[in-house]
């Protein structure tokens, strides 16, 4: 088999390996070792690819947020249409959280733990905020949509997004009675509601 793709094929198996493990533990419980038998391979040559838990991490989630915000941004332009930028922001972070679960929760943590890494994580995010703003108050001016602060917006659509992935183990106890199917199926339904619910919003 050719090298590249036998190393190729590697990674993918540590990465997989890596954000079930992740899922479980989350980074601070997370050990090499676990990560290595999950994959199926020895700690040596994990650590050859990857030389700690972090830098797997790091990898992850970079990826899952170039994935979001690649296709995001090509939605901003001048004569974007804000409805339309809903619907790809909202369907690229739910694709990503739900490959990644465990990510807000990291996230909320390593920020709480260590403050100094908000530069870190804000640094990583591509997301082209002053045309977004512009593209929201053109829209407005046009009366395409209702008068909104971009700002809130913004964060409303974060907000919707995330908060089940954080406090799922909430919300299989309060609304489905600690049953994961249940909770698997709100989260698929999840990415219609929040699109349909903030189209009607913001009709003028």
């Amino acid at each position: 088999m050719d090298k590249s793709k036998t190393k190729h094929n590697t990674e993918q198996l540590i990465l997989e390996a890596a954000r079930k493990v992740f899922i479980k533990k989350g980074l601070e419980g997370a050990r090499m070792q676990e990560i290595a038998d999950e994959a199926g391979i020895n700690k040596a040559l994990l650590h050859y690819y990857f030389r700690s838990k972090e830098k797997l991490f790091n990898h992850i989630f970079e990826t899952a947020i170039n994935g979001i915000f690649d296709g995001v941004n090509e939605s901003i332009h001048e004569d974007g249409d804000v409805f339309a930028f809903i619907e790809t922001f909202v369907n690229n972070y739910l694709i990503a959280l739900q490959a990644n679960p465990f990510i807000p929760n990291f996230i909320f943590n390593e920020i709480n733990s260590h403050p100094e890494r908000i530069s870190q994580f804000s640094s990583k995010i591509k997301l082209n905020i002053p045309g977004f703003k512009h593209m929201v108050e053109k829209n407005i001016a046009q009366k395409k949509i209702s008068a909104v602060s971009p700002e809130h917006l913004l964060i409303d659509m974060l907000g919707m997004c995330v908060f089940p992935y954080v406090g799922r183990p909430l919300l299989e106890k309060v609304f489905f009675d600690d049953y994961p199917a249940g909770a698997e199926n709100f989260l698929y339904e999840r990415k219609q509601h929040i699109i349909s619910f903030l189209k009607i919003a913001l009709h003028p």
